[in-house]
């Protein structure tokens, strides 16, 4: 499903790269930070995240639509990412308590979809908003688990799951980007971005379950390369 969607809206930026002035190809990596919540409290459910620091990589495909307006372009990005967080919960029984805690490793694929300003002659400034799809590939897990039984001693297990079931599914949000482009070397420039993403739907999975509700808002930081190419060089006879 998220090969059609990415393969039909690349079908439509070339079409439209035909009638504009302006591309430009951008590849960018850096660091997130996750915060996760939940719809239980600690009275009801025993639990708290720690967010840790992971990873992205993402490409970028924009078109400036200078013929309508010398600021604006649309365009798109697919992201790779990696989600990381601490997280300890307690599952209660009637004779026992189960502690779990675990670091989950979240690794994902992300669709964004943006409109974007840019302000400024030679260095600019960045604004872009808009939709993102994220698609959940695989969930690794590392941690310890601790069943506390009435009168009995602590049963202890370790956890270490390379393709965990607690999150799982496809997910939908917004993401909101702010950076700056600065000028390399004629058609070249650096870019550094801080992006601000939430989702809309919540995570799905054995947790999801546990915790009613089960989501997450993305802080991210990258910084990478930007190639801009005008149509005439590429389409037009001298």
């Amino acid at each position: 499903m998220i090969q059609k969607i990415i393969f039909l809206i690349a079908a439509g930026l070339l079409w439209i790269n035909g009638g504009y002035s302006q591309s430009s190809f951008t590849l960018t990596g850096g660091f997130n930070n996750s915060i996760f919540y939940c719809n239980q409290t600690n009275s009801e459910y025993r639990h708290s995240f720690t967010s840790n620091n992971a990873y992205l990589m993402n490409f970028s495909c924009r078109e400036n639509l200078s013929a309508l307006q010398k600021n604006l372009q649309v365009g798109m990005q697919l992201e790779f990412k990696q989600q990381s967080a601490w997280f300890y919960y307690e599952d209660k029984f009637p004779m026992d308590t189960t502690a779990t805690g675990v670091n989950y490793y979240i690794r994902s694929l992300n669709l964004y979809l943006f409109p974007e300003i840019k302000v400024g002659e030679s260095v600019k400034f960045i604004f872009s908003g808009g939709p993102v799809f994220q698609y959940i590939v695989n969930v690794k897990a590392e941690g310890k688990q601790v069943q506390r039984k009435t009168g009995s001693p602590n049963i202890e297990s370790e956890i270490n799951d390379k393709n965990s079931k607690e999150i799982s599914g496809f997910c939908f949000g917004t993401k909101i980007n702010l950076g700056i482009e600065i000028p390399i070397y004629k058609n070249l420039y650096f870019t550094f971005c801080n992006s601000y993403a939430a989702g809309f739907t919540g995570m799905k999975g054995n947790l999801s379950k546990r915790m009613k509700y089960f989501n997450c808002v993305d802080i991210n930081i990258s910084g990478g390369i930007v190639y801009v190419f005008n149509h005439k060089n590429w389409f037009e006879k001298e």
